[in-house]
């Protein structure tokens, strides 16, 4: 029935009473809150559990050098592999910018021969050496993966671009055209298994026009490239303030 509770305290409720009156004064405080009214005991709890948890791994204002190995896998007849290292600098947690440099040897397949065979004509095909660019990197999406149930792994997805040069055959003698502009777009995801490491996988494509002979038109050439690649952090540590 609606009213006032006359009824005795439990067994329960007794011991904790006397045990808070055994109690010094400032822990009589802290247990009186715990045991208050409803809105004050979560205005208590709400002062020391934080909605939002805090972000494992922070980049902010850490200087990030990545060694990498990519692949083409937009040429059947020429496959491109390289050797790349990039030097960011990340102003924000979501945001870095980046030279990005990569050093290429262009690999000729059987599929020449047949190609060759079928189209009895010779295949043209550009073919890079390096390339230097100067990337903006934005990781937009932050989160956390289990590993088999039983690490907790921080990752986030990485969207890069930007604008810089290519160096191929045509670049030096004979020809001497020098380096190509070049744009570049691409993204991936990393995984942060330590306060300093952090592991890659990404997907970029470089843009670049060329000519692969002087009575060819030029045209434009593209590296769709697959890489995976390590990362270091430093400083090695990093310290989480709150806001």
């Amino acid at each position: 029935m609606p009213g006032i509770d006359l009824s005795e305290p439990s067994p329960k409720q007794e011991a904790e009473k006397k045990s808070a009156e055994r109690r010094p004064a400032g822990e009589q405080g802290v247990l009186g809150t715990a045991l208050g009214a409803p809105g004050e005991r979560d205005a208590a709890l709400a002062d020391r559990v934080k909605a939002v948890q805090r972000k494992g791994f922070l980049k902010r204002n850490r200087l990030e050098l990545t060694l990498s190995l990519p692949a083409s896998m937009n040429d059947a007849f020429y496959q491109k592999v390289g050797a790349g290292g990039r030097l960011a600098w990340n102003f924000q947690d979501s945001f870095a910018l980046a030279v990005r440099g990569a050093y290429w040897w262009t690999l000729r397949t059987d599929d020449v021969k047949r190609g060759q065979a079928a189209f009895q004509s010779q295949l043209l095909s550009s073919k890079p050496f390096a390339q230097v660019m100067l990337d903006g990197i934005w990781a937009p999406v932050y989160g956390k993966a289990s590993i088999l149930g039983r690490r907790i792994v921080h990752f986030d997805l990485f969207l890069l671009g930007g604008v810089g040069a290519v160096w191929s055959d045509t670049s030096v003698a004979p020809r001497s055209e020098g380096p190509h502009p070049a744009a570049d777009l691409g993204g991936g995801i990393r995984f942060y298994p330590a306060d300093w490491l952090a592991f890659e996988m990404g997907f970029v494509a470089t843009l670049y026009p060329d000519r692969p002979t002087r009575t060819a038109p030029s045209t434009t050439s593209r590296i769709l490239a697959a890489s995976i690649g390590v990362s270091v952090f430093y400083p090695f540590h990093f310290e989480y303030v709150y806001p």
